[in-house]
């Protein structure tokens, strides 16, 4: 549940003067209290008729102010007969909280894919309602929205969920550094085919220094992408059929093809080959830090969409830009992660629900969102506000890296496929020798693909697939 926040002083002062006053009020009154005056009443009656709808959200120091401060009091000051359980649970614990208030018979009303489940695991599940119906009987105007987003959660041309932002994974880049060394800015244009490994890799070892001593060192690149499919995907290697980001669940797995093996076997060599990123070990004693991006320890960061608002005021300390993600190969595609709003299907109270859920994906919530946060938005009519966010890019360039990382990039598995977070521990438990520096990928990735495999057979048993 949410925690309870410590009062400010005005805070404290305001809720005791009230007491104090009723206090007063109640010591003085008559033995016979008067009757109340009809607006009283009428308030009195609009307050028991007034229905609760649980916003179920994730732990987050950016959003939290945004939820509290601007969504609930304008939402309920717009609906009186509609008050806001906000329940907010880190990520760990939001499948389990979020099963047991099911199980209780109390699910949360309103809530987005902000733990290890995603959007396939709950429609699979059943959880998640139909929201077209409310659509087409408020006439509810989707023409505003990004047409390839608004699709991605549509299953059977139906509405499982409206988002509320996307974005691509990018490649930040610190400007001094680059400036420093006299070495000229990755492009902004994901067309732009010299852009190539090869390319990225001759930048980054420019702009690495002392990569031996982690206390002094400034390394050229830092990897924050997840999950893993985003290195063969960089190759153009999907991981799964095509069917499986359908379906939900994979046939088959490719992390023993050719390219998987070169992209994993790239990333690996970045470390160990060419020292140009941080080692597991350097990267957490750099990361003890702060973020090793903004305390000026690597130069070029790839990260998903996140970077755009956890990287956003980074520019009173120096500038930075974004930047297309180097092509390994061709058919190169990023990971985007689109997270929507999406309706519980065993919600009590599922019109006043909709009322919320509307309210959130509107243009002014949209707005508020994306100033607070700095949250890309996924209503055109806010892009423009979007790109000039960023005093270090100029819009041109902001709107080039953002919209074509979402032109050239796919919906992240995790979102997508039954049971990813089950999966993913796979990979990243079999892939560990590599990422440690004991084994090539070649000699690791065809005994994880067997593994993947099984773990992917036994999801589609556990489902009657």
């Amino acid at each position: 549940m949410m925690d309870r926040k410590r009062l400010s002083r005005r805070e404290f002062l305001r809720w005791t003067g009230i007491v104090g006053a009723g206090a007063l009020a109640a010591a003085c009154a008559p033995a016979a209290p008067a009757p109340e005056a009809p607006a009283a009443e009428e308030a009195k009656e609009a307050a028991k008729e007034a229905v609760t709808v649980t916003w179920y959200v994730r732990t987050s120091p950016e959003e939290q102010p945004w939820e509290q401060e601007i969504v609930i009091p304008h939402f309920e000051e717009q609906n009186p007969n509609i008050k806001i359980n906000l329940v907010i649970v880190p990520w760990d614990d939001f499948d389990t909280k979020m099963q047991a208030m099911i199980a209780a018979g109390d699910p949360p009303d309103i809530w987005s894919h902000w733990g290890p489940s995603g959007f396939q695991d709950y429609v699979i599940r059943g959880l998640v309602a139909d929201q077209t119906p409310f659509i087409e009987r408020d006439n509810f105007d989707l023409s505003d929205f990004i047409p390839e987003v608004l699709d991605i959660y549509k299953v059977d041309g139906k509405y499982y969920g409206l988002p509320i932002l996307t974005g691509a994974s990018y490649l930040f880049y610190n400007k001094k550094i680059f400036d420093d060394a006299g070495v000229p800015y990755p492009p902004t244009d994901w067309n732009d085919e010299s852009w190539t490994f090869e390319a990225f890799l001759d930048v980054a070892q420019k702009l690495t220094k002392d990569p031996d001593d982690p206390t002094k060192a400034i390394y050229g690149f830092h990897d924050g992408t997840w999950p893993i499919d985003a290195w063969p995907w960089m190759w153009g290697q999907d991981l799964y059929p095509e069917e499986a980001y359908k379906t939900g669940f994979p046939t088959e797995a490719y992390l023993d093809s050719e390219k998987a093996i070169e992209a994993i076997q790239a990333r690996q060599d970045l470390t160990f080959k060419y020292k140009v990123a941080p080692s597991p070990a350097a990267t957490e004693a750099l990361s003890a830090g702060g973020n090793p991006f903004h305390t000026g320890r690597v130069a070029m960061q790839a990260i998903g969409v996140w970077g755009w608002w956890v990287h956003k005021g980074l520019e009173e300390q120096f500038d930075f830009g974004a930047a297309a993600l180097p092509i390994g190969a061709p058919g190169r595609k990023a990971v985007i992660f689109t997270d929507p709003w999406m309706l519980s299907s065993k919600s009590k109270h599922p019109d006043e629900a909709w009322e919320f859920l509307k309210f959130l994906v509107g243009k002014d919530s949209q707005k508020a969102y994306m100033e607070a946060v700095g949250a890309p938005p996924v209503r055109k009519s806010l892009q423009a506000d979007f790109f000039n966010l960023y005093p270090s890019m100029t819009p041109d360039e902001a709107k080039e890296a953002f919209l074509g990382g979402v032109e050239h990039g796919s919906e992240s598995p995790n979102h997508l496929l039954v049971r990813f977070d089950q999966i993913n521990n796979v990979i990243s438990s079999a892939l560990d020798p590599v990422f440690l520096g004991e084994k090539p990928a070649a000699e690791v990735l065809p005994e994880a693909d067997k593994e993947l495999e099984k773990t992917l057979a036994q999801i589609r048993r556990e489902f009657g697939q």
